[in-house]
């Protein structure tokens, strides 16, 4: 019997400990927020030297990884931060390694 409550238990902790976090507030200026397998904002327009901020507000562990291979985070673990200077102009197109399957689910920085 011991050994169904601590299956129960173990479960339990699973469950609670996977359920996504409300972030509060909304992202600063030049940041995007990596949540639910989206990107908050999925566009952002800035100037040619300016730094961009990645910041994981999710519990699942995401990338931010430029479609032309021009940068890639790695992993950026639950509440850590990412951050890339864009010194050229363009549009840079970026998605997650493990969560962005399709186009609705990447984002756009455009640099002016």
């Amino acid at each position: 019997m011991r050994f169904f409550c601590f299956l129960f238990l173990f479960f339990c902790c699973i469950f609670f400990n996977s359920c996504k976090k409300e972030p509060k507030g909304s992202p600063g200026k030049n940041e995007i927020w990596l949540e639910y397998k989206a990107f908050n904002p999925s566009q952002l327009t800035i100037a040619a030297g300016t730094t961009v901020v990645f910041t994981n507000k999710d519990n699942a562990s995401h990338t931010a990884t430029e479609s032309a291979n021009l940068f890639d985070s790695g992993i950026i673990k639950s509440g850590m931060t990412y951050s890339y200077t864009f010194t050229n102009k363009g549009t840079y197109y970026f998605y997650c390694n493990y969560h962005s399957a399709n186009v609705a689910e990447q984002g756009a920085i455009l640099v002016q």
